[in-house]
């Protein structure tokens, strides 16, 4: 019942409008006419009307839906409480909230949990929580929202669901960009019919009033209704537009590459290393030395990262060492020097992959609570 006590009613499916019935709601521009480039060769999405039938895009509640399933997002405790929230569990009567006290108990970020619809028209309802969104892992957050949706989608086929209702699981509660999680969302589910569209029938984008426009704008993008949209799409779609599952993508790493490592990026520490053979050698002075105390200026293009203990400790303790160590080489026969030369080499590549090993440690334990998902009292 709504809050006046009325009777809400029941919207059946076939009330609501298939994607390719629904007309274009903004003027298609043609860029190509005012000479912008465009951003795709081809359409990674083109235009595919078996695909646009399973789409229905509905503005309103969610609860109401008489699908086989409908997602609620909610926090790891499951007692989030949001106008959507409530008016699922509202509808769905007491025994929702026991089922979820009793069996269910908790959720981890990306993960999801199935309960029944008890007096929802929905047979089911499956849960999920949403990421928080933080710039520094914002690669994380987006691909743990990428998750939710394919877990969702997953368990619907798993279930022999035909019919599924997605709310919009990027929050801005939790500082999730509406626009950017609308992108994972879509490109998710077109990816998901692309390969297992057999398995549903129709998945219904429920949306709030807030985030309507976002959703009108960006599904021709995804779902083009015609050749033109799928045309347009080309300067309109982000140039990063996922991996084969719509997941995100890291963005390549830049390396340079140097032909000869016995020359520094400087261009003046070049060493002649018969003359050094045939007297000593100073450790500190070769340029594989050079290179260890600027390890990012030699793999990467940009520079190293300002704060990074471990390796300027390493780098302080070499230095330190190189003031006393000189070592004079006309001492030692024409065998042992080149041994001696061999060892200290191997020594300067161990310390170097060394230091390499605890940055991406560092980098790695910095980026493990968001790729965990963190809990509400963790973050």
């Amino acid at each position: 019942m709504d809050p006046l006590g009325m009777v809400a009613e029941v919207v059946e499916l076939e009330s609501l409008k298939r994607w390719h019935q629904v007309p274009p709601v903004h003027h298609l521009t043609d860029y190509s006419a005012i000479g912008e480039e465009r951003k795709h060769a081809t359409s990674p999405f083109p235009f595919n009307p078996a695909i646009n039938y399973k789409i229905a895009l509905w503005a309103g509640d969610i609860s109401l839906l008489s699908v086989d399933a409908i997602v609620h997002s909610t926090n790891e405790s499951m007692s989030e409480r949001n106008p959507i929230s409530d008016r699922i569990c509202a509808r769905a009567g007491p025994a929702l909230r026991e089922e979820i006290r009793q069996e269910v108990k908790e959720c981890r970020t990306g993960e999801i949990r199935v309960t029944q619809g008890h007096n929802l028209s929905a047979r089911f309802v499956i849960h999920t929580v949403g990421p928080k969104y933080n710039v520094k892992y914002q690669t994380a957050a987006e691909n743990t929202l990428h998750i939710c949706y394919r877990n969702i989608l997953q368990k619907a086929c798993e279930l022999n669901l035909s019919t599924i209702a997605l709310c919009v699981i990027n929050s801005v509660r939790r500082n999730f960009p509406p626009d950017e999680g609308a992108h994972i969302a879509l490109r998710t589910v077109r990816r998901f019919l692309e390969q297992h569209g057999s398995c549903l029938d129709l998945v219904v984008f429920a949306v709030e009033n807030i985030d309507v426009g976002i959703y009108e704008v960006l599904l021709p993008l995804y779902f083009p209704r015609s050749l033109q949209e799928e045309e347009m799409a080309l300067w309109q779609l982000p140039v990063n537009v996922g991996g084969p599952d719509g997941e995100p993508l890291l963005p390549d790493r830049q390396i340079r590459i140097i032909d000869n490592p016995q020359h520094s990026l400087d261009g003046d520490e070049s060493v002649d290393l018969s003359s050094q053979l045939d007297s000593s050698i100073t450790v500190g002075e070769h340029a594989f030395s050079h290179m260890q105390g600027d390890l990012d200026q030699q793999r990467l293009l940009g520079e190293r990262p300002q704060t990074d203990p471990i390796g300027e400790l390493m780098i302080k303790e070499m230095q330190s060492k190189e003031s006393v160590c000189h070592i004079p080489l006309t001492r030692l026969g024409p065998d042992e020097r080149v041994i001696y030369f061999a060892i200290y080499l191997t020594a300067v590549k161990f310390f170097t992959d060394f230091h390499k090993f605890f940055q991406q440690l560092i980098e790695e334990l910095d980026a493990l609570p968001a790729r965990l998902g963190c809990r509400d009292s963790d973050c």
